[in-house]
């Protein structure tokens, strides 16, 4: 249904519809000149709106966001089946969405919500399909491309030009190389990178970051250990991880961290596509 210029209120050159939900402080929130507010869209304290972006409802975003120029938040998912049904985006807090970033409300091919969390940080022109799930603390550079009902988790760090498959779970503290295509779920705590065929494989620890994250020596090295293992073992162990747990123990490498990658593994392996969503 097209809404009639009635339902919206000019505020300082943006276009702000009625039923929108803002602070009522003074100031508690900037709205450039040329942006748009649209229906059931809910902005917290501290929020800035830049010119010519748009936010559609419903959705909620909470406190300290910046939303940058010709970025687009709460879209209709880009899904087929979708028949105009009231789903949601969901944003926290102090999350920066640069320049023509897109992110799409849910389809109802789940519990209707995309969901994103506190403290990321959305570089220009990347896109965040329906249904995801952004945690905390991830960056999503240039051009990044989620497919829907994709899962970040937090703190994950994802390179220019990155096009991530559906379903696709990028595990904790996990970095993926610029450019890649990512057709499986990326481990965390590692560093992926290209094959000549351009899809991303575990290369690494992803050291840097983990540092950087304020993991001790002793967890990297840990999680070294276990990289070993898995990925670099002189003779396979093949699909066991019973046996991969066991040589883990042996070696003195299991920890809180080491325990998670090994789980996040198991899952992948078991499931069908080597992602564990589908």
């Amino acid at each position: 249904m097209e809404l009639g210029p009635s339902e919206y209120r000019t505020v300082q050159g943006a276009w702000i519809h009625v039923s929108a939900k803002l602070p009522e402080d003074p100031g508690a929130v900037v709205i450039e000149p040329g942006a748009l507010i649209g229906p059931d869209v809910e902005l917290g304290h501290g929020t800035w709106v830049g010119s010519g972006a748009v936010i559609y409802g419903p959705t909620r975003l909470g406190e300290k966001n910046q939303v940058w120029p010709n970025a687009v938040l709460g879209g209709a998912p880009q899904d087929l089946g979708y028949a105009n049904q009231p789903t949601r985006l969901e944003i926290g807090n102090r999350n920066v969405f640069r320049e023509g970033v897109t992110v799409h409300r849910a389809s109802t091919k789940k519990d209707g919500v995309t969901r994103i969390g506190d403290d990321n940080y959305f570089m220009a022109n990347s896109h965040v399909g329906h249904d995801c799930v952004v945690e905390n603390r991830v960056i999503l550079a240039n051009g990044v491309l989620l497919g829907g009902h994709c899962v970040v988790q937090s703190s994950a760090n994802i390179a220019g030009l990155v096009a991530v498959h559906q379903f696709v779970t990028v595990g904790r503290n996990a970095f993926i190389c610029g450019t890649c295509g990512v057709r499986k779920d990326m481990e965390p705590f590692i560093a992926h990178d290209k094959k000549g065929s351009g899809e991303a494989f575990p290369t690494c620890i992803n050291e840097v970051g983990l540092r950087r994250a304020g993991f001790s020596r002793e967890t990297i090295g840990r999680l070294r250990t276990a990289y070993k293992i898995i990925f670099l073992r002189a003779t396979p162990i093949g699909s066991s991880m019973d046996k991969v747990w066991a040589e883990a123990e042996a070696r003195g490498a299991l920890c809180p961290e080491v325990e998670e990658l090994l789980a996040f593994v198991g899952r992948k392996r078991a499931s069908r596509f080597g992602r564990a969503l589908n």
